[in-house]
């Protein structure tokens, strides 16, 4: 599989490590904003930076014994035969941010590369881990009239809740699973929908514990970037299910139809070698199903052309 890494981000060399000792992709190509970056290949602050920080990834990388291909590209070309294509946050697209701020940014880095992306990969999954993952990703769908295109928003509010759960039930994180909905803008946890090896955590918690967690996880700041390594294990997880058609569900930007209607929402969404390919319908109760609502008009309305 080949997967190419779009976009001038100090991620993406931490990005393609892990893909490398994954083993998902035999062929990794850094395609560089030339754009932007005048030319030169700006995956780390400065080009002597960027040439030892990959030449250091290639060492490593026959070190650990992986076969996985590494090259860089400034052309277009770069693309061509890709099977996944990541769009990377930009340079400087770290911390809190505006949601302004995050969308005119994040919209310049897509339509610098959709052109290059129909002539050159239309048939590839997109995986947009640039924030806010599912304005952007509504946005690619638009220009592009359809597509395989995945948000990667959800990885922060999915990890911060089935950490919290591990905590305070006192167990290990292997045996928690978790889920929670919602927008750029909304998280909403699905209590129902976790457990712990299978028991519901209506067992293991009270109500109000359990509302205090999903206020607190609802809580966290919508717009802010996610961190490198959650973001890091977002992306190898849906690269892997991917690469390996797991078939694997979990909450990421989808496309989804309410009617007339249609939104990119984080819901759960099977994965495989044809990227999403079915949404997993969910049992809400009232005041869910309200939130399901507020969510998609919400939506309708931030992601309208």
């Amino acid at each position: 599989m080949k997967i190419v890494l779009l976009g001038n981000s100090p991620l993406a060399i931490s990005a393609a490590w892990g893909l490398c000792q994954s083993e998902t992709a035999c062929e990794i190509v850094f395609v560089s904003d030339a754009a932007s970056s005048k030319n030169t290949n700006r995956f780390v602050p400065s080009k002597g930076e960027a040439s030892g920080r990959l030449r250091d990834l290639v060492e490593s990388n026959a070190l650990s014994a992986s076969d996985t291909e590494i090259s860089c590209s400034n052309s277009p070309e770069g693309l061509s035969g890709a099977d996944v294509i990541i769009l990377l946050p930009p340079m400087g697209q770290s911390g809190f941010r505006s949601a302004q701020a995050s969308k005119t940014t994040g919209i310049a880095l897509a339509r610098r590369f959709i052109p290059e992306i129909q002539q050159n990969a239309s048939d590839a999954k997109i995986l947009v881990a640039v924030s806010p993952a599912n304005y952007i990703a509504a946005w690619i769908h638009q220009a592009l009239n359809g597509g395989n295109i995945i948000g990667l928003g959800n990885g922060t509010a999915t990890a911060h809740l089935t950490a919290e759960i591990a905590k305070h039930v006192e167990v290990s994180v292997k045996d928690v699973t978790a889920l929670a909905i919602g927008s750029d803008w909304e998280t909403y946890p699905l209590p129902q929908y976790c457990r712990v090896n299978g028991i519901p955590l209506a067992q293991l918690m009270s109500n109000t514990e359990i509302e205090s967690l999903c206020e607190a996880v609802s809580k966290r700041c919508p717009y802010t970037t996610q961190s490198e390594y959650t973001l890091i294990s977002h992306i190898l997880q849906v690269v892997s299910a991917i690469a390996l058609d797991k078939k694997r569900v979990m909450s990421v930007g989808t496309h989804v139809a309410a009617g007339e209607t249609s939104v990119y929402l984080n819901v759960p969404a099977q994965i495989g070698s044809d990227g999403i390919t079915s949404i997993v319908p969910l049992e809400l109760d009232q005041q869910q199903r309200e939130q399901f609502k507020k969510l998609v008009a919400q939506s309708a309305e931030d992601q309208s052309p």
